[in-house]
């Protein structure tokens, strides 16, 4: 079977775009914190570190930075996604975005492009499959998560603006 377009990389990717459509790509089950993969490949919670998983989100809602909620847990000795006893604030923010812990997948997040892999800015060409796997997070929960990122994000950039305009 020939798929449309002559460039191997474009038959690939069409091939993922098959797979991620009829839910069938190994991508819809990769494991993250909080998660384990049964021998038939479904996701499953893992309570201990669900756990965890809740109280990250529990304390970004309460108000606390990535530095702060990263600091507590490394204080407490908890084991972080890496394997290491020491958390990031990348890991807290990147664990705070990923949508697996309502439930959903959404694949074709990324590209390549020039043979590096980049964040795809095509929403037309990601697949969101709700309701894949069991929820860690309220949907009310992680959304209001979201909706908190993104105001502290614009804050952090306005105060950059205002600093490089002082700096001027």
């Amino acid at each position: 079977m020939t798929l449309p377009g002559n460039d191997k990389s474009e038959q690939i990717w069409a091939g993922l775009q098959k797979s991620f459509q009829s839910g069938s790509s190994a991508k819809a089950s990769t494991v993250c914190y909080g998660y384990r993969l049964t021998p038939s490949g479904e996701l499953i919670v893992y309570p201990t570190e669900a756990i965890i998983v809740f109280y990250i989100f529990e304390r970004f809602e309460a108000g606390d930075s990535y530095g702060k909620i990263s600091s507590a847990l490394t204080d407490m000795e908890i084991v972080s996604p890496t394997g290491k006893v020491s958390w990031s604030r990348e890991t807290i923010s990147k664990l705070l975005a990923n949508e697996k812990y309502v439930g959903d997948v959404v694949l074709g997040k990324a590209q390549v492009v020039d043979g590096v892999q980049v964040k795809s800015s095509n929403a037309t060409s990601q697949v969101r499959m709700k309701n894949h796997h069991p929820a860690i997070i309220p949907r009310e929960i992680f959304d209001a998560a979201q909706k908190e990122k993104r105001k502290r994000s614009s804050c952090r950039a306005i105060v950059r603006r205002v600093i490089r305009w002082c700096r001027q």
